[in-house]
């Protein structure tokens, strides 16, 4: 899960939630690690169930949320695109500017 909580965008937000529920985790779980209210964790379990990224399973009388084969490529594909962000990021820090 990112270390940053504040101004998260939707993408990362749903990396988060992914990244959550790969072991299957309960909304009020989601919506307290995730650091999102309740119409927000709605919103974002709604969007996922949608698009197959997660599932619903019930799990010693509970509903529990579990991050479904595609969403664990999309955790994938996200870290790898993360880590390219922030390799290029901190290979711009080392290379001067030029000024013209």
């Amino acid at each position: 899960m990112s270390e940053r909580k504040n101004n998260r965008g939707k993408i990362e937000i749903m990396a988060d939630v992914l990244s959550l529920s790969t072991a299957g985790i309960k909304k009020t779980h989601i919506m307290y690690r995730a650091n999102l209210s309740y119409e927000q964790i709605l919103h974002y379990l709604n969007q996922l169930l949608g698009k197959g990224l997660i599932a619903q399973d019930v799990a010693d009388s509970a509903l529990v949320y579990r991050t479904t084969e595609k969403g664990r490529e999309f955790l994938a594909c996200y870290s790898r695109m993360s880590d390219l962000i922030t390799d290029s990021y901190e290979n711009a820090q080392k290379v001067p500017l030029l000024t013209t």
